[in-house]
């Protein structure tokens, strides 16, 4: 256990929020929180949008919910400044989003019009690491995009 706390201290549910309750309807294949910051967070959902949330200070809100995708967002990851979030989704697409206001700031779709399943930002610069359901079946295809400047 942490510290002098008990099992059912580490455990114990005071304090939980839902924060993410717009998405009752559809599944989160994915929560995460944004680098070095404790208190912003993001979850996607296959209703197809997007949830950036504040957890601290005062109450957790719904900052922004990003909305465009035509099917489900499979993945999303942030930028190494946060100030980016990139997002892959089986309508084939792939959307940059400024988390700031919601805006879509670029959107790439899959040449192949094939489910777009993960994403990544290559760690050192702007470039994207996507995977997809590229045909035929069962072949995943890895994906490397260079983005350049993002303004």
């Amino acid at each position: 256990m942490a510290g002098d706390t008990t099992l059912s201290e580490n455990y114990a549910f005071a304090g939980v929020y839902h924060v993410f309750d717009q998405h009752t309807d559809s599944a989160v294949p994915k929560v995460q929180f944004a680098h070095d910051d404790r208190h912003l967070l993001a979850c996607c959902s296959l209703d197809g949008t997007i949830s950036v949330c504040r957890l601290a200070p005062g109450p957790p809100a719904v900052l922004q919910v990003l909305r465009g995708h035509g099917g489900g967002v499979a993945d999303f990851a942030w930028s190494l400044s946060n100030d980016v979030l990139v997002s892959a989704s089986l309508d084939g697409t792939l959307r940059l989003w400024a988390p700031a206001d919601g805006r879509c700031i670029r959107r790439v779709p899959d040449p192949d019009g094939a489910a777009l399943l993960c994403c990544a930002f290559q760690p050192l610069n702007n470039n994207l690491t996507v995977v997809s359901d590229a045909p035929p079946l069962p072949a995943r295809t890895l994906t490397h995009i260079p983005l350049g400047p993002l303004s």
